[in-house]
């Protein structure tokens, strides 16, 4: 005996059914009465969707409307397929808008039955959610690692031109969860997500990979395409933003693979947009790179790096130094301290510049350490050199990460106290974008210091996300314009407003200006006539050894 045929002798209530049917399952249920168009719907369904009723008229058209724009081609095909009598089944993957305004990937499958003039009598089935079957990411409601490869190795098995993949990685990511709670942060993954799909055309699709990395698989389009596709998305991420009024940045930097005929998979062109999107966190972040050969030997040569710089850790610091160069009142010309600048020189690779070695430093959790010798350094030196030259200042660089140590402001304080060197002649440097985003999480520490007496220094002010309002609330008490606003500055009358802007405003409210990258007599005559307190570049020196500092400004 068959199904068909146990069920004529099956004696079953069909509200009993029903109801064994919704309790035992967490998918969505739905029947629609074709000849009157009324459709009976699960309560989850009902309340998941935010739809009118459990009974109601016209569950294909409000439906409808909350799919996504690029999947109703194939909705509609689906069902005018079932109503043109051309199939009974619908089997579809698509994503759909819930109550809360999110889209949530679902497979929707269906039976239509026929009476008997073959006209449509009854649409059943059931709406899952992928999410809940562990197919989606749970934060994010994407698709993951496994999909994208599918996706891609099908774009790859096409004869047209086969697109590429775009890796996005939010920039310091760990700093937003550092700075307020996981729970927070996968609030961050999710908006992320759903910005970004609302920007993607017709042919793309974003997957959830591991940590805050996404997969963007765009078919069909050419690297001009790709590129304008991630400045779409950098200009989205590229912003304070705000959730339940917590402020906070999270930038985005990419990696771009093309496909093309030397990929045998996706997982190649995946590892291939990973060494892009790595050159670009190396590069400063916030900015995208594409795929080319020479980045494997990038690759290389960074991991060389690590392995050459933990050596030198563990052997007392080998090969680092610290360089110095001078800071020079504008009115006076006397010089009147120094920034303490880290050096590296290996012994096989020859000298290393800080804008290659540092990164490296960060990604593996040695700047900590490092940047503590370099102040151990730095503030010696400055009581040496006080003798020579009473009250000399000292500014020195720090990382973010050095902010999140327990014992980094008594730290500070120790070297300070055993080196019997003044608070005040010590300036702790950081680039203005964490002045900017970590502002509210830091503004304690940095309360901290300046307790001390120690003044906070606006590193490169001008290149990332200050604008000049921001200046009346920053808690920096100097502020370091950026070499690109000296390019030129008689000839490009931008720059020239922008220095005097930032003077102004800055004296208005106690603030110090300091000129960085000073090269020129004639850029120096104007930044001084324009009212700087400090200068700072090669027309006065170069950062040099601590002897031949000493020697040429202090002997």
């Amino acid at each position: 005996m068959n199904t068909q045929e146990a069920l004529q002798s099956f004696d079953l209530d069909p509200r009993l059914f029903y109801d064994a049917m919704a309790f035992s399952t967490d998918d969505y249920l739905y029947v629609i009465d074709m000849a009157t168009d009324r459709a009976l719907i699960s309560d989850n369904m009902k309340a998941d969707f935010d739809l009118p009723d459990c009974l109601f008229e016209g569950l294909i058209p409000l439906w409808r409307a909350l799919i996504a724009e690029r999947d109703l081609q194939s909705f509609d095909e689906s069902i005018d397929d079932m109503v043109a009598g051309r199939t009974d089944s619908h089997d579809l993957e698509y994503q759909v808008r819930n109550r809360k305004g999110e889209y949530v990937w679902i497979v929707c499958r269906g039976l239509m039955k026929r009476d008997e003039n073959g006209a449509p009598a009854m649409f059943a089935g059931v709406v899952t959610n992928l999410e809940r079957k562990g197919k989606i990411d749970p934060t994010t409601g994407l698709f993951m690692h496994d999909k994208c490869i599918q996706v891609l190795d099908r774009m790859l098995a096409r004869d047209r031109v086969a697109g590429g993949v775009l890796l996005l990685g939010l920039d310091d990511f760990s700093r937003i969860n550092s700075l307020n709670d996981h729970a927070f942060g996968n609030v961050v993954l999710r908006v992320f997500a759903q910005g970004v799909q609302r920007l993607l055309p017709e042919d793309a699709s974003i997957f959830r990979f591991d940590g805050d990395e996404f997969a963007i698989v765009a078919e069909g389009a050419d690297r001009a395409a790709m590129e304008d596709l991630y400045h779409a998305i950098h200009a989205l991420a590229n912003r304070q933003q705000d959730i339940d009024g917590t402020t906070y940045f999270c930038t985005v930097s990419g990696g771009i693979a093309m496909g093309d005929a030397e990929q045998s998979s996706g997982s190649d062109l995946i590892k291939h947009a990973e060494s892009a999107l790595e050159e670009s966190k190396h590069r400063g972040k916030n900015t995208v790179s594409f795929f080319s050969a020479d980045m494997t030997e990038a690759k290389l040569r960074r991991l060389e790096l690590s392995d050459r710089l933990q050596a030198s850790v563990l052997e007392g610091m080998r090969g680092f130094s610290v360089h110095y160069q001078p800071l020079v009142n504008a009115d006076t010309m006397r010089i009147d301290g120094a920034e303490a600048l880290l050096r590296w020189k290996d012994e096989s690779l020859g000298p290393v510049g800080p804008d290659e070695f540092i990164p490296v430093l960060e990604s593996y959790g040695l700047i900590g350490q490092v940047g503590r010798w370099v102040l151990e350094r730095a503030v010696e030196q400055c009581a040496a050199w006080s003798k020579a030259r009473s009250g000399f200042i000292m500014n020195v660089n720090i990382s973010y990460l050095q902010l999140f140590e327990s014992d980094f402001i008594p730290f500070v304080k120790q070297v300070l106290d055993e080196s019997q060197v003044n608070p005040s002649q010590l300036v702790l440097e950081m680039t203005e974008s964490y002045f900017v985003t970590d502002l509210d999480a830091l503004k304690t520490t940095f309360d901290r210091l300046r307790s001390l007496g120690i003044r906070l220094a606006m590193d490169d002010f001008g290149t990332g996300y200050s604008s000049l309002g921001m200046l009346s609330q920053s808690p920096a008490d100097i502020v370091k314009i950026d070499r690109m606003f000296i390019r030129n500055i008689d000839g490009e009358a931008f720059n020239r407003s922008f220095i005097d802007a930032v003077i102004d405003l800055c004296h208005s409210v106690g603030i110090e200006v300091t000129v960085e990258g000073v090269e020129e007599p004639t850029e120096l005559d104007t930044v001084r006539s324009i009212g700087a307190d400090c200068i700072q570049g090669f027309l006065v020196s170069r950062p040099l050894s601590a002897a031949d500092f000493e020697e040429r400004f202090l002997a």
